[in-house]
């Protein structure tokens, strides 16, 4: 992030006038998002929470799809460990083989 930028951030920051925790909350959950796209998983974790704050305060990207986003991510993740717990309950009724 070039210093121009930096100073941008810092202005829309400062003239926010929501709460600033929402902000702070909504930006770490859409840099854990953009930490999972390959141009963001090699970045330093300052980077991309600048980057996600740039993008919330920016509007280009609202509230809700960071929230709809993490949701759906989250019903993933709760998929595959039930699969996993059902997949491992079903490997410990089997007979050992040997």
């Amino acid at each position: 992030m070039s210093v121009e930028n930096e100073k941008e951030l810092d202005a829309k920051l400062m003239n926010f006038d929501g709460d600033r925790y929402d902000v702070v909350v909504l930006a770490s959950m859409w840099a854990k998002q953009l930490r999972k796209k390959n141009e963001y998983k090699n970045q330093p974790h300052a980077v991309v929470i600048k980057v996600a704050l740039d993008d919330i305060l920016s509007g280009r990207v609202s509230k809700e799809d960071v929230l709809r986003v993490s949701k759906d991510n989250l019903e993933k993740e709760l998929k595959a460990q039930e699969a996993a717990r059902l997949e491992a309950e079903r490997k410990a009724k089997e007979p050992m083989r040997l």
